[in-house]
């Protein structure tokens, strides 16, 4: 029985290595052509990939709250004259779970950056979900993407939360 299972296995997996193995049909253009996925009728005004669905750009007030909290996150990150447990207490929720991932093992020590020289000014805000603000420190400016998404198990919209924050060295 054993060996008809090795067998078997055996088989299979060689056959999923020669269907790997074909060569393309054509080589001669590199480029990949996109193909329409044929599927249901899109039902009437449904937008299509690559239509604008409407006027989905965050307003005056909501503009607002994203500079507030760039300027909460940024005053957070700069005030790291004390231990990497405070630091990060305070830090890490006004960050999205994605950037609490790239700054969860920051030694606050290391960050050369130490006040905020001016206030925050938006630099696009394509979205209702997305705003991009410039943040004025004493080592130049830094460039803050936050995004609002909605809170599971509440109405309406959540809170800005940082998402990126770029030393100036990556925004000139």
């Amino acid at each position: 029985m054993r060996i008809h299972l090795i067998t078997a296995t055996a088989a299979v997996a060689g056959m999923l290595l020669l269907a790997g193995c074909t060569a393309p049909d054509e080589i001669d253009d590199p480029t990949p052509t996109p193909t329409a996925v044929q599927g249901p009728e899109r039902p009437e005004g449904f937008p299509t990939l690559g239509e604008p669905v409407g006027d989905d750009k965050a307003d005056f007030k909501s503009q607002q709250e994203a500079v507030a909290a760039a300027e909460a996150a940024m005053t957070v990150f700069v005030s790291h004259d004390r231990d990497y447990d405070a630091w990060w207490a305070e830090l890490s929720p006004l960050l999205t779970v994605e950037a609490q991932e790239a700054w969860a093992y920051t030694d606050p020590r290391m960050i050369t950056v130490t006040q905020l020289t001016g206030a925050a000014t938006i630099v696009d805000a394509p979205s209702s979900t997305l705003v991009i603000v410039d943040v004025p420190t004493d080592t130049g400016v830094w460039r803050l993407e936050l995004v609002r998404a909605a809170e599971v198990g509440t109405t309406g919209q959540g809170a800005w939360k940082a998402f990126t924050l770029m030393p100036p060295e990556t925004t000139e």
